[in-house]
Order: structure tokens, then sequence, then C-alpha cells
């Protein structure tokens, strides 16, 4: 079952997403997790979605939105995660379609994301995304760390 997360989640979720992060190399401590998932389950311009099995959280995606010139509304999924021992079952590929029709629905008109080159080299996702109509842009991800 997919549903939206709820503030009851963070403790759970803060614990999946240490382990999604720690697989793609990502250093975020958990109470940056913890406070930015209590922050996001709150605000409407973000949603996460859970998915459950025998009653416990087994992955989740989430996705946020953001306004500008260029595209008007657009939605950043950022997180896609599934248990090692629950994939390839389909979950991910729901999680997935769950954060494309809300983006939709909020009238996002471009959706993106972003790869990282471990999460590359580890599961070859950009085959994945590929095959649900994402496409390749020239445009380079930069970023600079700000007030934490």
């Amino acid at each position: 079952m997919i549903r939206r997360a709820t503030a009851q989640d963070v403790p759970t979720l803060a614990n999946l997403y240490a382990r999604f992060y720690a697989e793609d190399a990502i250093d975020v401590s958990v109470d940056r997790i913890r406070k930015n998932l209590g922050a996001m389950v709150l605000d409407e311009r973000a949603a996460i979605w859970v998915v459950e099995h025998d009653g416990n959280i087994v992955g989740f995606s989430s996705a946020s939105l953001t306004l500008g010139i260029e595209f008007g509304w657009a939605s950043e999924i950022e997180d896609l995660y599934v248990l090692p021992e629950h994939r390839g079952k389909g979950l991910a590929k729901r999680l997935f379609q769950t954060a494309i029709d809300w983006s939709e629905t909020c009238g996002a008109s471009e959706i993106l994301l972003v790869v990282t080159p471990e999460a590359e080299s580890d599961q070859g996702l950009i085959a994945f995304y590929e095959k649900l109509g994402f496409s390749r842009s020239d445009r380079i991800v930069m970023y600079k760390s700000g007030n934490q």
C-alpha cells in the first residue's frame, strides 16, 4: 500500500533515508534528515510517500515544487528508495508514478530528477528513468552549501 507520509512516520523514515544516502555516498546527518523530514511532511509544496509491507515501511519517494520564470511550476522528484530485500517487485515504479501524478496534479509543467554517479554505477538508474519517459539534459547541476 502506498500512502502519503505523516509526522508519525518521521523516525522510521529517518532511518530509511540514512540507509538510502549511505548507498548513494551522500553525507547527511540523521539529525538533519529528521529536521528536514519533519518540515517536508507539513509543507504543501512537498510530499513524501511510503510503501508498506506487513505494516512496515519498506520504501519511499518524495517530490517538491518550485516556481520559476522558465517553467512556471516545476517539480523535482528528489528521492526514490526501496529496501534491497523488497526490490524487483515494482514498488519503485509505483512510488515514482505516485510522485509524477502528484507533480502533474499540482500543475508542474516540468518534472526533474538528479541521478548521482554512485546510483548510476550501482543500479543503472538512467535506463530505469528513460523507460519511464525521462531524458537526459545537457544542463549541469551545480550547488553551493548554504547555512546549515
